[in-house]
């Protein structure tokens, strides 16, 4: 099902996103946005994200997963290697704050190229996470709209199993 304008997926991009310039939201032929709260510190969901080798075990659309550059976990000149969605990519990370933000950048398939980023802001009751993908190309001209359904799901299954994954990393914790 894809999500309305009055969804947790919106066309609106946060403001709070440092985006590379070539992929700013603005001028992208394909945009797609998710939330989600999680009952978790940022700093567990943070762990999660930067361990991007564990991803296969916990994410349905990721496999072949490898760190290429300053690895073994995600830092903020690291290259990594993924398969989603059928394709391989080779994101470099360009914005890279602690606990809070985590952008990469990466070319597609037939000319196409984006930018993903993951922004957790810390609650009461633990954090809520934003997670934005910008596309351009001109192959999205034609796909464009498939390819944001198929994003929106994605990120949608991303999001809850990144929710499940760190909401019983806090159970497991030892009470303080």
């Amino acid at each position: 099902m894809l999500p309305d304008q009055t969804s947790p997926a919106r066309l609106v991009p946060d403001r709070r996103i440092d985006w590379p310039k070539e992929h700013e939201p603005a001028s992208a032929r394909v945009f797609a946005q998710n939330t989600m709260d999680i009952a978790a510190p940022p700093e567990i969901v943070w762990k999660m994200l930067i361990d991007c080798r564990r991803w296969p075990n916990w994410y349905c659309h990721c496999s072949d997963v490898s760190v290429l550059r300053d690895g073994p976990l995600l830092g903020a000149t690291s290259q990594f290697r993924f398969k989603t969605l059928g394709f391989y990519f080779e994101p470099e990370i360009v914005r890279y704050e602690p606990f809070r933000l985590l952008v990469w950048s990466a070319n597609g398939p037939a000319g196409t190229s984006g930018a993903h980023a993951w922004y957790i802001e810390p609650t009461s009751n633990g954090c809520h996470v934003v997670t934005e993908e910008s596309q351009r190309g001109l192959l999205l001209w034609i796909i464009g709209h498939r390819t944001r359904t198929r994003l929106l799901t994605a990120h949608e299954e991303w999001l809850r199993a990144l929710k499940v994954l760190a909401e019983n990393d806090v159970l497991r914790q030892p009470p303080a």
